[in-house]
């Protein structure tokens, strides 16, 4: 086999294998690609592949490593999954229970926490969140929080996000929902009328 990988890149999953953007050695742990048109808010994608010394074929991918650019275009690489299946409950006394699910598989780096950010009508800010709930592995991937002392009867936009504090990485892409806080639970059930049996 020959000494070195060649380094391929895509956008969104797509690969292209036509040119490789470098060459990598096999004894290397890095390697830095020049001249690289990365334009903001753009999700990419690297694989490296072994080349045969003898012919023109390759190795199979190698994990793909994932690179995502803000859309101020500052470089963000190694984020974690994003959270899905996002869902809000309304609770007594102006709570929204949030619900939501993180795969852990084929994570790029594991999460350090979420970060949850509420849109009350004015967007959402993504440089402070509203709340966090730290990550922990296991318990089926499911995750509840419940965010406390919101105005009830405003609708509120909910967002989750999943953060790392090692890599700086956090998701982009997460869905949202909205939900309306509530002042009291609802009604009970009502009282069954006693039976009156005939003699």
């Amino acid at each position: 086999m020959a000494n070195e990988y060649n380094i391929y890149r895509g956008q969104d999953g797509a690969m292209n294998y036509t040119t490789p953007v470098a060459q990598m050695d096999l004894a290397a742990t890095q390697v830095t690609i020049a001249a690289q048109d990365l334009p903001a808010g753009t999700i990419w994608n690297f694989v490296r592949r072994r080349k045969a010394s003898d012919c023109a074929l390759e190795s199979p991918d190698s994990p793909i490593c994932e690179v995502r650019i803000t859309g101020a275009g500052a470089m963000i690489a190694d984020a974690p999954n994003t959270p899905s299946n996002l869902m809000a409950e309304p609770i007594a006394g102006g709570s929204i229970r949030l619900r939501w699910r993180y795969c852990e598989i084929r994570q790029p780096v594991a999460p350090t926490a979420f970060r949850i950010y509420i849109d009350s009508g004015s967007g959402f800010n993504f440089a402070v969140p509203t709340s966090t709930l730290t990550y922990s592995f296991g318990g089926g991937g499911e995750f509840t929080k419940t965010i406390t002392g919101l105005t009830a009867g405003i609708r509120h936009r909910f967002c989750v996000r999943a953060y790392n504090s090692v890599t700086l990485g956090e998701t982009q892409n997460a869905d949202s929902v909205t939900a309306t806080p509530i002042s009291t639970g609802p009604a009970g059930l009502p009282t069954p009328m006693a039976s009156v049996e005939e003699e």
